[in-house]
């Protein structure tokens, strides 16, 4: 009898964290694919596409080397997600909601959704309108259309190895 009081007290993660290593790792995936749709990283110092593919084996991040400039990079830079705490798959919801339409009350239901504070919500709501022109939301814009989100959930399938 103790145990299932135990685990029913035990606090369960928030919607919006990306706990699960497949999760993340899925995440980061579709990221790039919304980055480098050809699957070529490029550099943002150089424009090089000769890039080293780095993974931490601790925490199982990504990021890349430039192989002429020698800097290192990952696939949020020179995005919205460039200097955010959050992890990519909240972000990567929070540009779903934001591009399915109604504005009014979007931080709220991002808070509501993704498991984030009022405060991180609103932030992110600003970040997106003050970037128009994000390759992010650019990517999203062209590609939010059902059935261009079926053809590349069939492509992301394809390039992710089983």
């Amino acid at each position: 009898m103790q145990s299932a009081t135990a685990t029913a007290l035990t606090p369960s993660p928030p919607p919006g964290t990306a706990t699960d290593a497949g999760e993340r790792a899925s995440a980061e995936t579709r990221l790039e694919w919304l980055r480098w749709p050809r699957g070529v990283p490029v550099c943002p110092h150089c424009g090089s596409r000769h890039t080293y593919r780095m993974v931490c084996p601790r925490s199982g991040g990504v990021r890349f080397k430039c192989a002429r400039c020698r800097k290192p990079f990952s696939a949020r830079r020179g995005t919205v997600l460039e200097r955010s705490n959050v992890d990519t798959a909240t972000w990567l919801r929070v540009l779903d909601l934001f591009l399915a339409g109604n504005e009014r009350g979007l931080p709220a239901r991002i808070e509501r959704q993704c498991g984030v504070s009022y405060k991180t919500a609103w932030s992110m709501v600003q970040r997106l309108r003050a970037a128009p022109d994000d390759p992010l939301v650019t990517a999203l814009r062209h590609h939010h259309t059902p059935a261009a989100l079926a053809t590349s959930a069939h492509s992301l399938q394809q390039r992710t190895p089983s």
